[in-house]
């Protein structure tokens, strides 16, 4: 049988897509004969070396990083320094509706809060000391 074309029985199927074929993706152009294989626009070594400016890389710290090690140093050494200077005996002190903040407890858990906060504050000076380091060595950029 004779490979004929068959009429588009099909007019009125909706689900018929005709979708022409893939291209292949078009490539660079060839270089020209005796060129280098760069592009026209593409500056020469010499160039680059007239051109170029030497960057500097900044480590900046990490200013979240600082004031949470800050407190938490802090608040370890506020509850060292409570229970170093307890002196032992229980108190039987009702704490009411918190009852960890009764007696000696409340004390310990100031003192370290309290701590904490002066930690952080710690903590964030020497991030901005360090800023500060960072930023010593550096001059700004030549005009171009």
């Amino acid at each position: 049988m004779p490979d004929t074309p068959r009429p588009a029985d099909d007019a009125h199927d909706d689900t018929r897509q005709d979708v022409p074929a893939p291209t292949a993706p078009a490539g660079p152009p060839p270089a020209a004969p005796g060129t280098p294989d760069e592009a026209p626009g593409t500056p020469d070594e010499a160039e680059l070396a007239r051109v170029a400016v030497p960057a500097t890389v900044r480590r900046a710290p990490r200013y979240g990083a600082f004031l949470v090690a800050g407190a938490l140093v802090g608040m370890v050494v506020g509850l060292v320094v409570a229970a170093l200077t307890s002196d032992g005996s229980s108190s039987t002190a009702d704490g009411g509706v918190l009852p960890f903040l009764g007696g000696e407890n409340g004390v310990r858990w100031l003192l370290a809060l309290s701590l904490g906060i002066v930690g952080a504050l710690v903590g964030g000076v020497l991030a901005l000391l360090a800023d500060r380091r960072s930023t010593r060595g550096r001059r700004p950029a030549p005009p171009a």
